[in-house]
């Protein structure tokens, strides 16, 4: 009769083992960009630049708060649940790009 061909299982076997050695690629591949950990140094101790630029951000974001307050402006302000968050993150990017764009 000839040549006998692979079965079905056989081939799902090798699909099954080439696919996982993809995913294992495909997931390592945004890991290898990560050259060095942006840190600052804050009396002595290593904090991540995210962590400050987050307590910035939010520190920023309560004085922008007592300054709208001041100003009688905060009542016209939309849903604070999704404003003063906001803000918070723009003024942490805010603080990131200014000092630690490199």
């Amino acid at each position: 009769m000839g040549i006998e061909q692979p079965g079905l299982a056989f081939m799902m076997v090798i699909l099954r083992a080439a696919c996982g050695r993809v995913h294992v690629i495909a997931a390592s591949l945004p890991l290898s960009g990560c050259e060095r950990v942006p840190s600052v140094n804050v009396l002595g101790a290593y904090f991540p630049s995210w962590m400050l630029c987050a307590i910035v951000g939010i520190a920023l974001t309560l004085v922008a708060r007592i300054a709208l307050a001041a100003a009688g402006l905060e009542p016209s302000i939309g849903p604070k649940a999704l404003v003063y968050p906001a803000l918070a993150l723009a003024f942490a990017l805010a603080v990131w790009l200014t000092f630690f764009r490199g």
